[in-house]
């Protein structure tokens, strides 16, 4: 079992990123695999809109959560990437300036567009939207359908 990896303090912030897009992208293949499955599924009727949120790593664990919600007389959630739990640790008390927190969530939702749209889901039947949970990440949302 190989040690989870710890990014060193005083890491400039290019950098950073540059490390989480190539850890991001090491789970491309798979999750859209994992998309274009969810895309395989049939749409209920009752379902009158959806969304895809980041869920943010708030302690630098290196841990990523996906959700998908879609919405109906209940809530259905569909988790993406359950298995990532293996990103870099950080130190965020080092980053007091940058919001690191926020620039992982917005490098997450990056990938995560990029990966639904190379596995077809920009003609989903239902409009859906990626961002931020709770107001993380930059406050960009993205559209991953073209309703």
């Amino acid at each position: 079992m190989s040690k989870q990896k710890q990014l060193p303090q005083g890491m400039p912030i290019d950098a950073i990123e540059c490390v989480y897009i190539k850890e991001l992208d090491r789970y491309s293949d798979q999750l859209i695999n994992e998309i274009k499955d969810f895309l395989k599924i049939p749409l209920k009727e009752d379902v009158i809109e959806g969304s895809v949120e980041i869920f943010p790593d708030e302690y630098g664990d290196g841990f990523l959560s996906i959700g998908l919600y879609l919405k109906s007389e209940l809530t259905n959630h569909i988790s993406f990437m359950d298995n990532v739990k293996d990103l870099p640790m950080i130190d965020l008390t080092n980053y007091e300036e940058e919001n690191l927190v926020d620039l992982i969530v917005d490098i997450t939702q990056r990938w995560f567009a990029e990966s639904w749209w190379k596995a077809g889901g920009w003609e989903y039947k239902l409009p859906l939207k990626i961002y931020g949970h709770d107001g993380f990440g930059s406050g960009i949302v993205i559209d991953l359908t073209k309703q």
